[in-house]
């Protein structure tokens, strides 16, 4: 939390002038500036300190931060606040902006139990959001898991459900390390029948992640903070011209 002292040595001055001109003077001075060192969080020392992440998305940190501005004219409840909130209609994947809070310090992120691969994502790259055909949402109805299919070994499950899903398909396969993949196709060659696949996500149920800590948002928070005696004077100085002190 950033507190605004307005009896701090650098800003007592203009203060007492506020409280002498005007009943509103001071709490307009005081909001203004509550609310520009938050717009500074989300527009300037945010987006720097974010560079901590891998951007998949270049508007993500953009569209779903959000400032909450101080209001009213009691200094004693003032406050604004900025964070994170998922797009109002917007698709999300993984629920992303709900996890920052897990690593801004370390939390632990729950149900983790489909996590992509790189073969998921656009162009391959990790550094890509999954491409829209390979989200689970628009595979799930084509999902077979190939642990309910009759067969004496790993390997026969398997083909038994590449069979029956057919090209185009998805199977989650294996015992230990299971993995959900695309059938990509299914030819003969030589009286023998091969299945072409391609791992998309790495399956484990109940999964917990445990990021590190980036502690990016207290970073922001902090730089903007060094500013917030500035936007009060320029605040002050807005009121005294208007009003004539």
């Amino acid at each position: 939390m950033v507190i605004l002292n307005v009896n701090a040595d650098a800003v007592i001055r203009f203060t007492a002038t506020l409280e002498r001109l005007s009943k509103s003077a001071l709490p307009v001075a005081v909001r203004t500036s509550l609310n520009s060192a938050a717009f500074d969080v989300k527009t300037d020392t945010m987006p720097i300190a974010a560079d901590v992440f891998v951007h998949r998305s270049p508007t993500f940190f953009k569209a779903t931060s959000k400032v909450a501005p101080a209001k009213g004219f009691d200094i004693n409840e003032m406050h604004s606040t900025v964070g994170f909130m998922p797009q109002s209609g917007a698709k999300e994947s993984g629920g992303a902006t709900k996890d920052l809070e897990q690593q801004e310090d370390s939390g632990t992120i729950e149900h983790r139990t489909f996590v992509p691969l790189a073969a998921a994502r656009a162009g391959g790259s990790f550094n890509r959001n999954v491409s829209p055909k390979n989200r689970l949402k628009a595979i799930k109805d084509k999902i077979k898991d190939a642990k309910d299919s009759a067969g004496a070994t790993d390997a026969a499950k398997f083909f038994s459900t590449a069979m029956f899903v057919g090209k185009g398909g998805f199977v989650i396969a294996g015992k230990n390390k299971r993995m959900l993949v695309r059938i990509n196709s299914i030819h003969r060659e030589g009286g023998k029948t091969f299945v072409n696949s391609t791992a998309l996500y790495s399956v484990k149920s109940g999964r917990q992640v445990k990021p590190k800590a980036t502690h990016f948002m207290r970073i922001a928070s902090l730089q903007s903070a060094k500013k917030i005696e500035g936007y009060y004077i320029l605040a002050a100085q807005k009121q005294l011209a208007k009003l004539g002190g």
